[in-house]
């Protein structure tokens, strides 16, 4: 695959994934909590990915990896899977898809901003103009109807957002601030590391007594492990693999931008699944998210 294109295949390809993924983790979420269903994904996850070095013939411990590349990785794991995750699908819960999708439009505007600050990369008009569209088209093609609400329910609305808002902001950060580690490095070793330093944070947290019985009863053979096991395999091992190779072989502001088409994929997987209402606004959404799309590849 030419190198030129290959990162904005991988980002767009990472979207398709991640969107049918979401529907699964969200139907997961009704049955077991947020930090449960993270330590279930990554466990899985992470021997998807030790078997996949295995059968690559891939070192686990490359020569040329310094102390410094596992340090940035693993933290990366922690803050980008660990800890970003568990925030995603409490917020998930909350909002459901269409709430949650609002929220998640915010990772490619907050990756732009990391990767200018952290990575000094160029900005052009033709990534605004793209991350423009995109975040007009996201919240135009999920948005619903309010209706007054409760207290309560006002609450947990608010609380989902700020849930959503505090894992994309994390996730753009840990995923930019590995980048440069990224870019050496031999993509599945990387993303083994990053889903390792997850289970490392996630590990003691599901130990904890109000955790144990939960995790124990997610990792026995059950109904759960019908929508589970498919939203892992696709969400944790297959997205994440092509979310790494994305931003391996482009720049992280534009493959941040792209990765942002899922919440498009969702709205047509849910009309395809869910039966979910597509309108006329939904539509125009996805022709300006697709336009988006377009021009920053250009």
């Amino acid at each position: 695959m030419n190198l030129l294109h290959a990162g904005e295949v991988y980002s767009v390809g990472c979207a398709v994934l991640w969107s049918g993924a979401t529907i699964l983790f969200r139907k997961s979420g009704e049955h077991v909590t947020p930090v449960v269903l993270n330590v279930f994904k990554n466990t899985i996850a992470l021997l998807l990915f030790v078997l996949s070095l295995a059968v690559r013939g891939g070192p686990f411990v490359p020569p040329t990896a310094s102390a410094e590349d596992w340090l940035v990785l693993l933290l990366s794991g922690v803050v980008g899977i660990g800890i970003a995750d568990s925030l995603f699908f409490a917020a998930l819960n909350r909002l459901g898809a269409g709430g949650n999708a609002i929220v998640s439009c915010l990772y490619a505007p907050l990756a732009v901003l990391a990767s200018f600050i952290y990575l000094h990369e160029r900005i052009g008009p033709a990534l605004l103009v793209a991350t423009a569209l995109m975040v007009v088209a996201i919240p135009l093609g999920t948005w619903q109807s309010w209706t007054p609400l409760s207290t309560a329910d006002a609450r947990r609305t608010a609380g989902g957002v700020a849930l959503g808002a505090c894992a994309m902001l994390l996730m753009a950060v840990a995923i930019v601030y590995a980048k440069p580690v990224l870019d050496g490095a031999d993509p599945w070793w990387a993303t083994t590391v990053r889903v390792a330093g997850g289970l490392l944070f996630l590990g003691p947290q599901g130990m904890l007594r109000r955790h144990r019985a939960d995790v124990l009863r997610c990792f026995r053979p059950s109904r759960l492990w019908s929508v589970a096991i498919p939203a892992a395999i696709i969400g944790s091992y297959l997205a994440m693999i092509v979310w790494i190779l994305g931003m391996k072989y482009s720049y992280a502001s534009l493959a941040a931008v792209l990765n942002q088409t899922s919440t498009i994929f969702t709205v047509l997987l849910g009309w395809l699944f869910l039966r979910e209402r597509v309108t006329v606004r939904k539509a125009f959404a996805v022709v300006l998210a697709f336009g988006g799309a377009a021009v920053a590849v250009m």
